[in-house]
């Protein structure tokens, strides 16, 4: 073998050691990209509905915005938040501040409230059990919106009304009982929508799927409004949403007095009340009420996705205190009305 032949073998050599040495380096980073990948599947996105605090800083982009709230498992992807904080015109409004959010929220909710910013205002609370009339009646009494702008917010077809069921116009049970603080550039309708977007925040927290009856989201707020509103003491709660899924079941009226009461708006029922054509008086209309009759707390909205275990059917007042009695018996039951009514509870 000649000199020039042995020279142009041993750079063949050298190249195929490189070419080698290239096709290694790639599978290697393939390898290592393929593991990440593999890694980001597995690790499991925390529970919905736990609690996070997340600081935007001035300056941020929708995009670092939205990474910082996937790796807190707030929201499930970034290019969806960038892509919907886009397509809302909210990629280069969100206000800078300290956010107490939740995990797995809907990215409208989170958007909603970074675009309005941490809350400093005046603060206007809604307690439980309040309906629609009571909270646009607060609000009409502010010094900053008419009773005309709360009735056209209450309409408004720009709010952004999750669990609502197609066909059904009113807001009642989904605006949310909480303490709110009222910014000097608030609309009525901006007031609204936090509400409805706190409601967002509080269902997050729970499993609305595995609901008794397989009721969908918003029948459990109509079971939960009942529940508010009938209830006198936390102890009763999760009792009273037992005895409405037990009558349900057993195809029974719900027969409760807080449905009718709604119907006829004043609290003394008398037996013409009773016989009333509502679709409201579960007296006489099976079933479930058309929407909610108020707005229910979160420990209302618990109770009607965690019913206790009983077999009851009926309940009467016991006590001063609101507490009740509750009973499978149709004869125990017309004995505890008589001791109720015997005690001035009725």
């Amino acid at each position: 073998m000649s000199r020039v032949e042995r020279r142009l073998r041993r750079r063949r050599r050298r190249r195929g050691v490189l070419v080698m040495g290239l096709l290694l380096a790639l599978a290697g980073a393939v390898v290592f990209q393929a593991l990440q990948w593999s890694a980001a599947r597995e690790k499991k996105a925390p529970p919905p509905g736990q609690p996070v605090t997340i600081t935007v800083a001035s300056g941020q982009s929708s995009v670092e915005i939205g990474r910082a709230l996937r790796d807190a498992g707030v929201v499930d992807s970034v290019n969806r938040f960038r892509d919907v904080a886009a397509a809302r015109g909210l990629d280069s409004s969100l206000k800078p501040g300290t956010y107490k959010l939740t995990t797995g929220m809907d990215i409208d909710a989170v958007l909603e409230l970074l675009a309005k910013g941490p809350s400093t205002g005046v603060p206007i609370t809604i307690p439980e059990g309040w309906t629609v009339a009571q909270i646009a009646a607060k609000l009409a009494a502010t010094d900053q919106f008419t009773k005309a702008e709360v009735e056209q917010a209450l309409k408004s077809k720009d709010l952004i009304v999750n669990y609502r069921p197609k066909g059904v116009t009113s807001l009642e049970g989904l605006l949310f009982p909480d303490t709110y603080g009222i910014e000097p550039d608030d609309t009525a309708e901006s007031v609204l929508q936090d509400m409805l977007s706190q409601l967002e925040i509080v269902l997050t927290r729970y499993q609305l799927s595995t609901a008794p009856r397989k009721l969908d989201p918003y029948q459990v707020l109509i079971v939960a409004s009942m529940v508010e509103r009938e209830a006198k003491v936390p102890a009763d709660r999760p009792k009273i949403a037992a005895v409405i899924y037990n009558r349900l079941a057993a195809g029974k009226n719900l027969e409760v007095d807080a449905t009718v009461q709604y119907a006829v708006d004043h609290a003394r029922l008398t037996a013409r009340d009773l016989r009333s054509p509502s679709p409201y008086n579960t007296y006489t209309h099976p079933g479930l009420p058309p929407t909610p009759i108020a707005s229910p707390g979160e420990a209302a909205i618990q109770a009607a996705l965690q019913p206790a275990d009983g077999d009851w059917i009926y309940y009467v007042l016991a006590s001063k205190q609101g507490e009740h009695a509750f009973t499978r018996s149709y004869q125990e039951f017309l004995q505890l009305k008589a001791e109720a009514k015997a005690k001035g509870l009725l």
